[in-house]
């Protein structure tokens, strides 16, 4: 196990946090409150992407790519992911995605985040009187991250998608806070 993991949970870490967000649900608490209209980019993907699988199941049009630094997709207008959680690392992620937001190569980004990654003062900068920071969709669940877990332990951490935004509406005093249960809202009818 690796001495920077942010908490030990007994389980081995996969190798680079090459989590696939097998978890539909996440996507789907992504998709509750936003409907991309055109492509949707996870960079952060190297072996392919639980949400780009989701996100083309639903219906929209999704790639992923290998590495979060190196961009050439023009006109994408989100990115959306769930970086490796590496101390310092994620955080050059964001930082790098967020300057494809600010140049235009890309229209929002949204990361799949635990619930405290923005309490740390260093990335303050990121949230707080950031004009490109829309808000977050916390999940009302807490994803599973693996297909069986020994002793149906469940999952310990709750996680939240962070938005930012090149437009958006006006009205809407920032950041919002915004809630999904992760239901498909495709399958269900209220």
């Amino acid at each position: 196990m690796s001495n920077n993991q942010l908490m030990h949970s007994g389980y081995e870490r996969i190798a680079d946090d090459d989590y696939k967000t097998i978890d539909k649900r996440c996507v789907y608490a992504f998709l509750e409150h936003f409907k991309p209209a055109g492509l949707c980019v996870d960079p952060c993907a190297p072996t392919g992407s639980g949400i780009v699988d989701t996100l083309n199941e639903s219906g929209y049009q999704a790639i992923s790519l290998p590495d979060a630094f190196t961009w050439f997709v023009e006109g994408a207008d989100w990115v959306v992911s769930n970086p490796p959680y590496t101390p310092g690392l994620v955080d050059r992620i964001i930082w790098s995605q967020i300057e494809q937001l600010k140049t235009g190569k890309v229209n929002s980004v949204a990361m799949l985040m635990r619930w405290g990654f923005d309490h740390a003062l260093k990335r303050q900068p990121m949230f707080r009187r950031n004009p490109y920071y829309y808000g977050q969709i916390k999940t009302l669940f807490r994803p599973q991250w693996f297909e069986k877990r020994p002793g149906d332990k469940q999952p310990f951490h709750p996680f939240v998608w962070h938005i930012w935004m090149e437009r958006h509406p006006l009205s809407v005093s920032l950041p919002v806070v915004l809630y999904s249960t992760g239901a498909n809202h495709e399958l269900y009818s209220w």
